[in-house]
């Protein structure tokens, strides 16, 4: 196309534009009946709209023209005869050439603005339509440089400023600039491992009884927090508890028997493996040594296996010997513990009540 064709085309952001008033025949496309926008010629006559010529038509293919004109099956050189007799023309983009006439026109029809059902109540003529849209238009939507999203030209100001989640904000305890987004999930929380080293909060999950703190205190309160969910010491096993460090014992003897049975569980998995039967070696690639071999370690796995299930009998009978175990155990180490304390106050002569009226009867 020449300088002048290109000038007279409208641009593509006015394509949505519809005319103020009922559109003259002549200046209706051929195939969809809409306005001729940027419209084009056929060789045989008939007028469509780009969006019918770059959509429908190969580029320089031809294939039957989409137009519904008499002009469209007419005789013509270029054209087969089909099954009734009919003959279809055909045409490409490359056959088609722009109607300066036609789009001259449509430039001067009044339209209203492609933004009119969001609230703009503009109407000019199409060729100036573009400048109102791009310039002028509160209506028009913008995409946001920060995050993306598509807004209001009205609406942008009070979007970046205020709405926009990639917004830049100032923390104003350290002064470094953050997004609005990592203020909210990373600069101001406690769990995060970039968080503002002057930010302090409670303990998420012993707040009713801790101290506000910062990041580094935080990281070392965990190591001792009552109420953190951590990991039970069987999850090697399988257990998928999550308890609070002060239930872990309560945890520990509620959940003694599905521990065994996790235990139990891992110990069959481990005889199964060894269990599994020696790979079939064909005959006829192996000699009568190896044949041998294969014989002998064949009672190998006999035996391991009779061996497996000797360990297996034994271990169901010593399930029930294990748990009470465990629980005494657990009893031993309170009672431990409770002696330990006791000793403690005596060497530093705070000696319970009972105690000293014991010390007292006795001189």
């Amino acid at each position: 196309f020449t300088a002048s064709t290109a000038m007279s085309e409208l641009p593509s952001s006015v394509v949505a534009a519809r005319p103020v008033s009922d559109l003259p025949a002549h200046l209706q496309c051929s195939s969809c009946s809409k306005p001729l926008f940027n419209a084009r010629q056929t060789p045989h006559g008939c007028r469509l709209c780009q969006a019918c010529v770059t959509g429908l038509l190969h580029e320089v293919e031809k294939r039957p023209c989409p137009g519904h004109t008499e002009a469209c099956t007419l005789r013509d050189h270029h054209s087969e005869e089909d099954a009734s007799g009919q003959v279809e023309v055909e045409v490409s983009q490359a056959t088609c050439f722009p109607d300066m006439a036609t789009r001259r026109e449509v430039a001067k029809l009044r339209v209203r603005c492609p933004n009119c059902d969001a609230g703009c109540s503009v109407q000019l003529e199409w060729a100036r339509m573009d400048q109102h849209v791009q310039q002028s238009c509160d209506w028009h939507s913008l995409r946001c440089e920060q995050c993306k999203e598509l807004i209001l030209k009205k609406d942008m100001q009070r979007h970046t400023s205020s709405e926009c989640r990639h917004r830049k904000e100032t923390c104003d305890l350290c002064s470094q600039l953050v997004t609005h987004s990592e203020m909210e999930t990373s600069h101001r929380n406690l769990q995060s491992d970039v968080c503002c080293p002057r930010f302090s909060a409670r303990c998420p999950h012993c707040s009713e009884r801790s101290t506000p703190m910062d990041r580094r205190g935080y990281v070392a309160h965990l190591s001792e927090c009552p109420e953190r969910p951590v990991e039970c010491k069987y999850s090697h096993l399988g257990c998928r508890a999550m308890v609070r460090r002060s239930d872990l014992e309560r945890h520990y003897r509620e959940s003694m028997d599905s521990h065994l049975e996790l235990m139990d569980s891992k110990l069959k998995q481990a005889a199964i493996a060894q269990q599994s039967p020696v790979s079939a070696v064909p005959q006829s690639s192996v000699g009568a040594g190896a044949l041998a071999a294969t014989a002998t370690d064949g009672r190998d796995v006999v035996d391991v296996k009779r061996r497996v299930g000797s360990v297996f009998e034994q271990f169901k009978k010593l399930q029930v010997n294990v748990a009470n175990w465990a629980h005494s155990t657990m009893e031993l180490e309170q009672l431990a513990d409770r002696i330990s304390s006791y000793a403690q106050m005596t060497t530093k002569g705070e000696l319970p009540v009972f105690a000293q009226s014991s010390a007292v009867l006795a001189d």
